[in-house]
């Protein structure tokens, strides 16, 4: 949570939080519901409500009485990822990617303790993991949340202080076992998920540098299968780790990417 200081807008404080609840809840949420998580009262959160109502910003149904995101919200945060530079310059990637194994490639984003998919290409095969541009994930839980942890070790205490919390039974939940991974990782200079987040789901991700040679983002492939069959096959072929380590250094230095924070 932000620390308030004397240049602080507090109903503008309000209002962030208004929308940040409603984005975390599938279906919206009723006036009531909205100002007890709020812990505000239903007059001032009704205020905050109609005002970005009236701005686009949030949309009520009369009939449910819930309040969802609106429109303008998606809008902003389209030009905004537009603007990054890193989704047109890993679009090629993620073509490869997909094109090679037939398989779901994505790219993320660090998010405080979570990854932020930006942009997904969708595989060909029947059965594919399926992710929306705009959805999050703990970073400790997917190859490549795991693979920007590895170059920006700053980071890991804030996840470690977050909670490791169990989500498979092949889940890093102790804080030097999620350390020694990430050693190893930035020395393969690939990161690997083993059905750490979703039993069935394994991934391979790399990390994508700016031009100072900052890891700003992650390429990886997400196909559902049993996770040591699945390794096995991107081991053997031309999207292997390697590959998609070399492929990611190459777009790397062909374009420029404003830094994510």
């Amino acid at each position: 949570m932000s620390r308030n200081t004397r240049y602080t807008l507090l109903t503008l404080v309000k209002g962030l939080a208004a929308l940040e609840a409603l984005e975390a809840v599938d279906g919206g949420l009723t006036l009531t519901e909205l100002a007890r998580r709020l812990k505000e009262s239903q007059t001032v959160v009704f205020r905050v409500l109609k005002t970005l109502e009236e701005h686009g910003y949030v949309r009520h149904d009369s009939v449910s009485r819930r309040y969802t995101l609106g429109l303008r919200i998606w809008e902003l945060g389209a030009r905004v990822v537009g603007r990054t530079g890193l989704v047109e310059a890993a679009r090629p990637v993620l073509k490869w990617l997909t094109t090679v194994t037939g398989q779901t490639s994505g790219l993320v984003v660090l998010r405080g303790t979570d990854v932020l998919y930006l942009d997904i290409r969708d595989g060909q095969e029947a059965l594919r993991f399926y992710v929306e541009p705009g959805a999050r994930a703990p970073a400790y839980g997917t190859a490549s949340g795991k693979v920007m942890l590895a170059w920006h070790p700053e980071r890991v205490a804030q996840v470690v202080k977050a909670g490791l919390r169990r989500l498979t039974p092949t889940t890093i939940v102790g804080a030097a076992d999620l350390r020694r991974e990430l050693q190893e990782i930035r020395r393969a200079g690939v990161a690997i998920n083993r059905g750490e987040r979703q039993p069935d789901l394994a991934a391979v991700a790399a990390p994508l540098f700016d031009a100072q040679g900052e890891c700003v983002a992650a390429v990886g492939i997400a196909p559902e299968g049993e996770p040591h069959g699945v390794m096995a096959h991107c081991g053997s072929s031309a999207a292997g780790p390697s590959s998609i380590s070399k492929r990611c250094a190459r777009t790397a230095r062909s374009a420029s990417f404003s830094r994510e924070q």
